[in-house]
């Protein structure tokens, strides 16, 4: 390896996927999960996965364990049979699960489980995923359970999710056109299934389930209880010119890019969340913090907490000590008359450093007209603009939209947030939401009459889980709490942060809020030891990987995506960095568990390659069409 590019941190061991042929597609099979991944007819993805969850009565999704696995794996064909097990809590449930691939081209997924204990339950049995990229604004058809069958198209912006009110329901089968000749028609049975738009929370797929939201949930199910389904793919038409292009193509491993010497747009205003361990920052982590240049600091402030003007207080104090902005998340309380003359006044002292409040009320999924109407009435003198949105996912926003409960009337922004695990938690699914970021900020765009559109906080793991039926249980003894992911401190979490800024900043997001200062939800660890070592080996002060994604990024005001093809969008990221027109630097990273090789040249022609391991994140500097040493790296 060239010594102009390092690594940040060590490389995540890949994830073994076992590659598959089902006549004329190709797939890829999860042994961890039995899930079937990237359906593909030659280039083309037909499917972006089937799998089984189990989900318990809060929508969280329960882990299976397989064993017992028997297959026979043929050039054109495969025959996949296994057991999994989801237990946790009072939950224990097992199925069988037999995966079919014929020469013929048709895949069939069966599931047959049996619970083994009385839980309660809001949904268990198949997903089917169609992939955004090649789906999006797609001709589609739909047979329904009733046999009327309805001609259409997937939507092109993010579809509202509305209680009972999904565009593809009661399917027996849907099928999309792949292209002018070939369809692909998936078929289901032992349920009645419905779709909905999962980009909504940044998953990259429209998504198929069982078992239909206008149905009650949670249901108790009691021991015995037996569930039976299928899920068949067919293609249909003349697909002998794919078959041709499957066989012959040749997957090319080497990604060849030059390095923009201009910039194509403005990066959006970066920015961290107070931590939520709640200590101050101290002198040495100040000093550390203020290398990254965070445009501004998040701070959520509740009035419901007795404790909120101290909160407010330090919150303003640290974003000083770090040159940066406030970027205040206001919680009017649930029921009580806000009293808001304290906060005012102490906001009135610092007004050159606060960039924006975030209206939210303590029980809304999105900020009502009244909530906006009653926060710029009382800190409109303020002159700081304020904005709409919501403290969960896009769905939130996007819904309350859609049924005109959004107050955007009078908001000079909206905003909401984004996590990459409401559904799926492996690393492939993870690094695939990149793909569905930016579809938020276009549909947004879509109803937001100009207003800038702030994507605010980003975070690896859900902070709370707005969709609960209860109360969530009590964190066991020495494990992580739920919103804390061992990956934070990984150059996989580093990989995916520059993948989710490249996507933002394409789509030309005004600002964008990522994780916390210090702490096991930071940039950095804070000075004391980890409570968990065995669960989240941090040193006291240690930067994370993502520190020096942030520290690369700093001083820098505009950016290019270097062009490493089509293709290869979701397999690498090459932003190019500039302080108004003037390169800086480069920053490339690997999204695969495959090791990837990049060659590199510069406008004089100047050519160097590298190869990147599963999840890399490396760094170059350029001057004058010369690769330099990367004196930014740490």
């Amino acid at each position: 390896m060239h010594s102009a590019f390092q690594i940040f941190g060590q490389p995540q061991p890949p994830v073994a996927l076992l590659p598959l042929r089902a006549g004329p597609l190709t797939l890829q099979y999860d042994p961890h999960s039995g899930t079937i991944r990237s359906i593909k007819l030659g280039t083309r993805e037909v499917l972006r996965g089937i799998y089984a969850a189990v989900r318990d009565e809060n929508w969280g999704t329960v882990l299976g364990r397989i064993n017992q696995t028997v297959s026979t794996i043929n050039e054109d064909s495969f025959h996949i049979e296994f057991t999994s097990v989801h237990q946790q809590g009072n939950i224990d449930f097992l199925w069988h699960g037999k995966i079919t691939g014929a020469a013929t081209g048709e895949i069939r997924y069966e599931f047959t489980g049996q619970a083994r204990s009385r839980f309660r339950r809001n949904r268990i049995g198949f997903c089917v995923l169609h992939p955004i990229a090649e789906c999006a604004g797609a001709r589609a058809r739909q047979t329904r359970i009733d046999g009327q069958i309805i001609e259409c198209r997937f939507p092109t912006h993010i579809e509202p999710q509305i209680f009972g009110k999904s565009s593809f329901q009661q399917l027996k089968t849907v099928a999309h056109e792949v292209t002018p000749e070939i369809w692909a028609e998936v078929s289901f049975s032992g349920d009645v299934f419905e779709m909905e738009d999962q980009r909504n929370w940044t998953d990259a797929s429209f998504k198929t389930y069982c078992t239909p939201l206008a149905l009650p949930f949670p249901v108790e199910i009691a021991a015995g209880t037996q569930i039976q389904q299928s899920v068949t793919l067919r293609i249909l038409g003349n697909n002998s010119p794919a078959v041709a292009t499957t066989k012959a193509a040749v997957a090319s491993n080497v990604f060849a890019f030059e390095i923009p010497t201009t910039p194509t747009g403005r990066l959006p205003q970066l920015g961290l969340g107070v931590a939520a361990h709640g200590e101050a920052l101290s002198q040495r982590e100040i000093e550390s913090l203020r290398r990254l240049k965070p445009a501004h600091l998040r701070a959520d402030i509740r009035l419901s907490d007795p404790n909120h003007l101290a909160k407010l207080n330090q919150a303003l104090l640290e974003a000083e000590a770090l040159n940066s902005k406030l970027e205040l998340a206001l919680h009017l309380p649930r029921h009580d008359e806000p009293q808001v003359t304290e906060l005012s006044s102490l906001l009135e002292k610092h007004l050159g450093k606060l960039s924006r409040i975030l209206a939210l009320k303590e029980g809304e999924a999105a900020t009502s007209v009244e909530t906006l109407e009653r926060i710029h009435k009382q800190l409109a003198p303020l002159r700081v603009p304020i904005g709409a949105g919501s403290d969960c996912n896009f769905c939130e926003l996007n819904r309350e939209h859609a049924l005109g409960r959004l107050g955007t009337a009078g908001a000079d922004f909206l905003f909401w947030s984004v996590d990459p695990q409401v559904h799926a938690f492996d690393h492939c699914s993870i690094m695939e939401t990149l793909e569905a970021q930016p579809a938020t900020v276009a549909s947004a765009r879509a109803f937001a009459a100009g207003r800038e559109l702030i994507v605010s906080p980003i975070t690896l793991r859900q902070r709370f889980n707005p969709v609960a039926t209860s109360s969530d249980p009590t964190v066991a003894p020495g494990e992580l709490p739920p919103q804390v992911d061992t990956r934070q401190l990984s150059i996989f979490a580093a990989a995916w942060t520059l993948g989710s800024i490249a996507a933002l900043a394409t789509s030309q997001a005004s600002s964008a809020t990522y994780y916390e200062t210090t702490g096991w939800r930071g940039v950095m660890e804070w000075e004391r030891p980890s409570p968990l070592p065995d669960k989240f080996p941090s040193q006291p002060g240690m930067l994370f990987p993502i520190y020096h994604v942030f520290a690369a990024l700093a001083g820098c005001t505009h950016f290019a995506i270097a062009d490493c093809g089509k293709q290869n969008s979701n397999q690498i990221v090459a932003l190019s960095l500039f302080h108004e027109q003037t390169l800086q630097r480069t920053l490339i990273a690997n999204l695969t568990t495959e090791l990837q090789t990049v060659a590199i040249r510069t406008a004089n022609n100047e050519q160097k390659t590298i190869q990147l391991t599963a999840y890399a994140v490396c760094g170059i500097e350029c001057r004058d069409g010369h690769f330099l040493e990367p004196a930014f790296i740490s």
